[in-house]
This record gives structure tokens, C-alpha cells and sequence, in this order.
């Protein structure tokens, strides 16, 4: 029995119609022979398979290479549909060449029609469309159509799985698989979250929805890829590839497309590993939050996890900008005395000339803190504006501080216990940023096999290669390693410490790009009136009692 397949003898030997002897001699010599060196894939198909294969190459080229069989063959030829008539037997023949020609949607459908018949070759049926799906997704893949990627490869592996067939191949798939999870995450997530839309509207219901689930899909894969590795900074194999220096670049990607509710419910689950990055993460979410929405209480839990971190870092910046929000400004200036962030100093020692203390320059630095290192890094708030001044003037804030105490531990309740041993410590880098190594980067998607070729190995993994999903992007900068040098770039080298800093880097080794501000002039805000303040500043009193004794010596002497 035959059967037309869309084929041609030109495609049977990858030649063009304007193929000369010579190159057809050529062709068949490179082609009839098979090299498992060179097609090791082709070894999976059946022995009868691969006959068939050399059956049809043979016939190709004697047909092709008798001038007149040529010459009648191209008159009877539709360029524009070509097609060969086979016997049934040679099907599996036909599927070798398809996938070995790149041809993976045409192997597909021939596969899927073999398997719906019945045909007696079903093993070969089923690697044809698994290798079909393998590199339709890698092909959707290296276009940036990372969901298309996905189901084209979990669907492969399905059938694989449930057939029980070709283990090296389901082990390729997952491979793949692995490798495009952080790019999945990343474009799952730069979908925009919308509010429900109201009734009646129904294609606006259906897209928020949609948007919103997908946005939940790219949450699930991000926890999932975070169990596996046991953390931010876990060292378990999730498929990706990437190095703990990298997977930290990738957390810093990843929050940009992360809302404030989103990132505060996410890494304070991770804190509580323990993982000293999440937890630091969790404080600037916290003290975000406590700001804008007026929430004292929130800066408080801050307070709470800087008190498990100062046990291995320097965080004591952080710690007077808490207790400057919770209006304790005698803390807050001890605090200050006691960092080592050097150019954060001098910025609040510029901007407090004139007063005799650094509150003014403390409060000052804050916002800048705020405006420049913290807000960027959450979604939606990059253009917001904050001051303390309308922070401290809120009914809510002022009834809070009220009856909040002078000075407390930190509040219970809200950290598990700490554990007996530390967290591990990443290596910290003193002076400057680490630029990354290239060759731990995330992959690129596979490229499709060649032509006769090899089924390709893992590429090293390529951090330039993931693209940026941010909701305005910009012409070249699309690759996370842009984004790196960037934030690097922003951040002055100089005398730092080894701890959690702020937005732009994650991880200890990044500290210093967190504490190193780009601290720009702006109109130097007053302290805000009104506000509950424990005790006056020791100086201040100094200088009230000097000016008083000054007087009534006066008056003596008069």
C-alpha cells in the first residue's frame, strides 16, 4: 500500500532545485552513509527505520542524477506542493528524514497520523514526535515565546512518560525544561496585575483574569524554583544552571516585576529558612510599607529582623531610620555613631551644618534612601513620592508613637527562634562589586539541530541573554548583566562593610552597592513638627543652659 507524503527528492538529499550532478553525487556520498558520530539521535530509530531512510536516499539520487528521469521528474514537480508517493512500510523512513531536515512540524503531523492508524512502527513514531515537540519548543524558545516553549516541551515529556519510552530523551527535555524556568518566571510576571474589573465588561474581565493568573503562575514557578534550591542562597539543583552569584542577579530581576504585597509575602516566608538575604529583603519591604501606608507598626517588625542581622552585619543605617520613623531620635543618632558607611556620614554631616546635631542630615538621608534605592525596586512605585513630613502629620502614625514606649526590645512574636548555628555566609566583597563570570550566566535555549548533526550539549549558562520585561522597556538593555553593571555603576566604591544593602543587589557579596547611595542635592527638609520625639538631644540642652548662665552673669555684673 502507498501513501503522498509532502516530500520531494530534492528534500530527500537537501539540495536545491538548482542542484548541479556534482552536488548531488556530493550530497548522497555525505548522506547514505550514516555516522552515528555525527547523527548519534538517528541510533534511536529502528533498524527499519533507518533502511527505509537509505532506500529513499538511493532512489533520490538515480533519479536526480540520470539527466532525463531528472528532466521528466521536474516536469511533473509542483514547487508549490510537492509530494511523493511511498510505500506504507517506508514511513518511518520518511519521519528519520523530516526530523533529520529540520522539518519537526511536518514530523509531527506524520507522527500523530501514524499513531491515530495504528502503523505497526510506533516506537518510531513516538520518538519522531517527541524530538518534533523537543525542537518546536526550542525554536519558540530562541523567538522569546517562553510559555509556547514550555507546552510544546511538557507536552513531549508527557508522552514520553506515558509511553515509558526513551529515558535519554525525557532527561534532555527536563534539561531544557530547567534552563527556561527563569525565563518563564520573568515574563509570566512583567504581565501587568489588575484590579477586578467590573461587571458587564466582559473582554476586560477575561484579561485581567488571564493577566492575573499568569502572574500567579510565575509566582508558583518562582517559590517552586526556591524550595528546590532550599533559598536564596541554597545550593540545590533546580535545572536552571545558576550559580548562587547569578541566582542573586536573577532575585534582583525578578522584584522589579514584584508589587510591594507580593515581595513582603514572599521574603518574609524566606527569612524564615533562615536566609539572612530574604530577611533583609523583608526590612526594606517593611519599612516601604510602614512609610507609605502609615503603618508604624510595620517598621517595628523591620526593627525586629535588623536585630537578628546585626549579630553578623553592620546594619546600624538601617537600624537609625527605624527609629527615626518610630520617632525615638536619641536611638537613631546612636545608631549613627556607630555605622561605618562612611559617605552616608558625610552626606547627613553636610546636611546638618548649622544644627547641633545630624537629625536634619539623618532626615534628609532618608528620603533620599527611600526615593533613590528602595522604591525602584518594587513594582508601581518607581515615580512614587514620599516625605516624613506627611508621614508624621498622619492622625494614625501620631496616636501609634504615642503609646508606644521610649524604648523596647525588639517586639515578640514576630521572628521564629533563631537557630543554634548561623545562616551561611556568602563571601562578601570589600571595596567594589565582582563583576560576574561570564561562563555562569544563564543558558541560551538550545539551538535546533543541525542539519545532520548532533543533538547539541548544555551551553555554559549566559545571564545576557535573558531579556528585560520591565512594562517601559528600553532599547539595549535587555540583558540582566546590563542591568548589573548599571546598578554597579550607580554605586561608588569605597570604605564599605559585609552586609544586606539596599535595592540594585542582593546577597552579601552585593552589599556594598545596597548602602552606597547616589546622594544628589534637594531642598534640606526640617524635622516635622509635632512629632513625639522621646528626650532632646544632649547637645541642644547643653546649649539652652549655657545661654541661660551667660544671662544672669550679665545681669551681675550689671
Amino acid at each position: 500500500m502507498t501513501v503522498r507524503v509532502p516530500l520531494d527528492y530534492y528534500r530527500v538529499l537537501m539540495l536545491s532545485a538548482r542542484a548541479d550532478e556534482h552536488q548531488i553525487e556530493q550530497a548522497y556520498r555525505e548522506r547514505i552513509d550514516l555516522k552515528p558520530g555525527e547523527r548519534s539521535w538517528l541510533l534511536e530509530f529502528s533498524p527499519q527505520a533507518v533502511e527505509a531512510r537509505a532506500q529513499m536516499i538511493q532512489e533520490a539520487a538515480s533519479v536526480l542524477l540520470n539527466p532525463e528521469a531528472r528532466r521528466n521528474y521536474d516536469e511533473h514537480l509542483m514547487p508549490a506542493d510537492p509530494t511523493l508517493t511511498v510505500e506504507e512500510a517506508h514511513l518511518p523512513g520518511v519521519l528519520c528524514l523530516y526530523c533529520e531536515a529540520g522539518e519537526y512540524q511536518a514530523a509531527l503531523d506524520l507522527a500523530q497520523h501514524m499513531l491515530e492508524q495504528g502503523h505497526p512502527a510506533r516506537s518510531d513514531a513516538i520518538l519522531a514526535r517527541a524530538i518534533a515537540r523537543l525542537e518546536l519548543g526550542r525554536e519558540a524558545w530562541q523567538q522569546g515565546s517562553y510559555e509556547e516553549a514550555a507546552r510544546s516541551l511538557q507536552a513531549g515529556l508527557a508522552e514520553l512518560e506515558e509511553y515509558q519510552a526513551f529515558p535519554q530523551m525525557q532527561a534532555e527535555i527536563r534539561i531544557d525544561l530547567g534552563k527556561l524556568r527563569p525565563y518563564r518566571i520573568l515574563q509570566l510576571l512583567s504581565h501587568e496585575a489588575h484590579a477586578p474589573a467590573p461587571a458587564g465588561r466582559e473582554t476586560l474581565v477575561l484579561r485581567t483574569a488571564d493577566a492575573n493568573g499568569e502572574r500567579q503562575q510565575g509566582l508558583a514557578l518562582l517559590k517552586a524554583m526556591l524550595d528546590e534550591r532550599g533559598g536564596i542562597e541554597g545550593v540545590g539543583q533546580d535545572g536552571s544552571g545558576l550559580s548562587t552569584e547569578d541566582f542573586l542577579r536573577f532575585i534582583q530581576r525578578v522584584r522589579r516585576h514584584l508589587t510591594l504585597k507580593e515581595q513582603q509575602e514572599l521574603f518574609e516566608q524566606e527569612a524564615e529558612r533562615p536566609s539572612m538575604v530574604a530577611a533583609y529583603l523583608a526590612v526594606q519591604v517593611l519599612l516601604a510599607a510602614g512609610y507609605l501606608e502609615n503603618r508604624p507598626a510595620l517598621v517595628r517588625r523591620a526593627r525586629g529582623y535588623l536585630a537578628r542581622l546585626a549579630q553578623r552585619q553592620d546594619v546600624h543605617l538601617e537600624q537609625a531610620i527605624c527609629s527615626l520613623l518610630l520617632g525615638q531620635t536619641e536611638d537613631a543618632l546612636a545608631h549613627l555613631r556607630s555605622t561605618q558607611e562612611v559617605e552616608a556620614l558625610q552626606f547627613i554631616e553636610e546636611h546638618s551644618a548649622g544644627s547641633p546635631d545630624h537629625l536634619p542630615g539623618l532626615c534628609r538621608f532618608t528620603e533620599k534612601w527611600f526615593q533613590e534605592e528602595v522604591f525602584p525596586e518594587f513594582r508601581g512605585l518607581e515615580a512614587t513620592q514620599a516625605t516624613l513630613q506627611a508621614y508624621f502629620d498622619n492622625p494614625q502614625v501620631q496616636a501609634y508613637l504615642d503609646e508606644m514606649p521610649s524604648r523596647e526590645d525588639p517586639p515578640a512574636g514576630m521572628l521564629s527562634p533563631q537557630v543554634p548555628h548561623p545562616p551561611p555566609h556568602l563571601p562578601a566583597v570589600v571595596g567594589g562589586v565582582r563583576p560576574p563570570n561570564p561562563t555562569q550566566e544563564l543558558q541560551r535555549p538550545p539551538t535546533p539541530w543541525q542539519r545532520g548533526g548532533v543533538m547539541p550539549p548544555p551551553e555554559p549558562p549566559r545571564l545576557s541573554d535573558l531579556p528585560s520585561y520591565r512594562s517601559t522597556p528600553k532599547a539595549g538593555v535587555s540583558a540582566l548583566a546590563d542591568e548589573s553593571s548599571s546598578a554597579q555603576d550607580r554605586s561608588p566604591q569605597g570604605d564599605g562593610v559585609q552586609g544586606l544593602r539596599s535595592a540594585g543587589a542582593i546577597g552579601l557579596q552585593d552589599v556594598e552597592r545596597y548602602r552606597r547611595s547616589r546622594l544628589g542635592g534637594r531642598k534640606r527638609p526640617t524635622f516635622p513638627a509635632g512629632v513625639r520625639l522621646g528626650s532632646a538631644p544632649l547637645a541642644r540642652m547643653a546649649g539652652v543652659v549655657g545661654v541661660g548662665i551667660l544671662s544672669l552673669l550679665v545681669i551681675w555684673q550689671m
